[in-house]
């Protein structure tokens, strides 16, 4: 079969290979199928309809509107339409009607895409939603033999359900002539700073055996942590040096550090074949999980960043969100990190249900006092799948219209905690010029950047800024511009 795997042209300031749809691009031409992949962020979405079957696309909430448009284009031609990542996985029936897509796949797309294209009915499918008379059903298939084999495992959370595959090698290396890292001549990474280019991200797990009830990672990736074979992980890396010309790599792991023996065993593995690499963890690392030791470790394999889950310094809130951290623990933490010559990266989130000033402020205070490097003020963002977005469906969203565009940690638009939408946006602004603006902060950043690094840099503060200090403005503009669902109305 002919297969065209589109990531959707969409507002980014993060710019990398599409790690997702080089999985699905590898896992179908392993079984013979033809396979293109357009990523918006990269290039036009522009493709002659007679060459392709069917036509996937992925999505984020945040560009969900722009997948359905893509979807709608396809459908136009004739074409077959299946739909996957985050936020169909998170609702997948919700996803397909909205999009009138003819497919969703409910978890990891290797499976159930290569299942598709081989021609299986769609009930037999592992992880398919599909039309039926009308409605949306999911598959039925037999997978009892590939459970007792030990092969699948489901996740339950709440009434969600997913299966996920144990063995991760059994996928292979990504399609990376399809994701080729020089291809992305706008590159900026994830986290918007990187040491040199060409850069590729990679995966070592996934999973997240954790609850924090703002992420969705224990349903898209699986509560069950699963992790690939370290000699297998620094071959990939070996293989990007010498094919591509890769000078840096991003692990975008939600646990990297979550088992230490696995962690130590592929820093060992890059110190052995004296590879000389930059590495990052740019999307957060659990702060309990982190020691000294293993730090030196870390930093003597090439890490020079990580990103620090913290949220917030009041441990009321801590406990709201089934964070599993106190305070104390983070200072020593970062602390330790910046003893290591690893650049420590805070994340913090402001804006819970129930928060008061008070608190939002103690969290900015605490963040600005850290031997931290950089660091993100977010709004606290209802994501589907999470429990705080059915919270904001059952307490607090009431008559209120869903734009998936603002579904983003600067421009959503919350009123559940003591302070309005308009003094969560003069917080996150404030946080932001309070922290850089302590201990010279800003200066070392941009000394520390090439020119090119700086201008981006500069852009994209001035961005965050003006969206959070101006959204209250342009929301009412944005209003009358787009699509909305109510929520009281999904599902029919």
């Amino acid at each position: 079969m002919n297969i065209l795997l589109i990531s959707p042209k969409y507002d980014s300031y993060i710019v990398a290979p599409h790690l997702g749809l080089g999985y699905l691009s590898s896992t179908l031409k392993k079984y013979g199928h033809k396979v293109k992949v357009l990523d918006g962020l990269r290039e036009e979405i522009v493709y002659d309809p007679e060459d392709w079957d069917i036509v996937g696309v992925s999505a984020m909430s945040t560009y969900f509107p722009e997948c359905c448009k893509d979807v709608e284009k396809a459908k136009s031609y004739g074409l077959k339409t299946i739909i996957g990542g985050p936020h169909i996985i998170c609702d997948p029936e919700q996803s397909l009607i909205d999009s009138q897509a003819d497919y969703a796949a409910s978890g990891e797309g290797e499976r159930t895409l290569t299942q598709l294209a081989s021609g299986k009915e769609p009930s037999q499918v592992e992880g398919l939603i599909y039309w039926k008379d009308g409605k949306p059903k999911r598959s039925n298939p037999d997978m009892k033999s590939l459970f007792e084999q030990k092969k699948m495992y489901t996740t339950k959370i709440g009434n969600q359900s997913r299966d996920f595959q144990i063995d991760l090698d059994d996928f292979g290396e990504p399609d990376w002539e399809s994701i080729d890292p020089r291809t992305y001549q706008r590159t900026m990474p994830h986290g918007m700073i990187y040491k040199a280019l060409p850069l590729a991200p990679i995966i070592t797990t996934r999973g997240c055996p954790y609850s924090c009830i703002y992420c969705s990672a224990p349903i898209t990736a699986g509560k069950r942590m699963r992790y690939r074979d370290p000699v297998k992980v620094v071959d990939g890396i070996e293989m990007l040096i010498k094919k591509f010309g890769v000078k840096e790599v991003q692990i975008e792991d939600d646990n990297f550090t979550l088992k230490r023996v696995h962690t130590v065993a592929i820093c060992e593995e890059i110190i052995k074949r004296k590879i000389k690499i930059h590495w990052a963890l740019p999307n957060g690392v659990r702060i309990d999980k982190l020691d000294p030791d293993l730090l030196k470790l870390m930093k003597k394999a090439g890490c020079y960043q990580m990103s620090l889950g913290i949220e917030s310094a009041n441990q009321r809130i801590l406990d709201l969100i089934k964070k599993r951290l106190n305070k104390d623990l983070v200072r020593k933490t970062v602390e330790e990190v910046h003893k290591a010559g690893i650049q420590a990266v805070g994340f913090f989130m402001i804006g819970f249900p129930t928060e008061t000033k008070k608190e939002m402020k103690e969290t900015i205070n605490f963040a600005c006092s850290l031997e931290l490097d950089r660091a993100n003020f977010t709004k606290a963002t209802p994501l589907p799948g999470t429990t705080l977005y059915d919270m904001w469906l059952e307490k607090y969203a009431k008559d209120k219209k869903i734009d998936w565009k603002t579904f983003n940690y600067y421009q959503f638009y919350s009123d559940w905690s003591e302070c309005t939408p308009k003094e969560i946006a003069k917080l996150q602004t404030w946080g932001f010029m309070k922290f850089y603006l302590t201990k010279f902060r800003f200066l070392k950043i941009l000394f520390s950047l090439q020119r090119r690094q700086i201008i981006l840099f500069c852009k994209r503060i001035i961005k965050i800024i003006l969206t959070t200090e101006m959204y209250d403005r342009l929301f009412t503009k944005r209003e009358s511009n787009y699509k909305f669902i109510n929520p009281s109305s999904r599902k029919n």
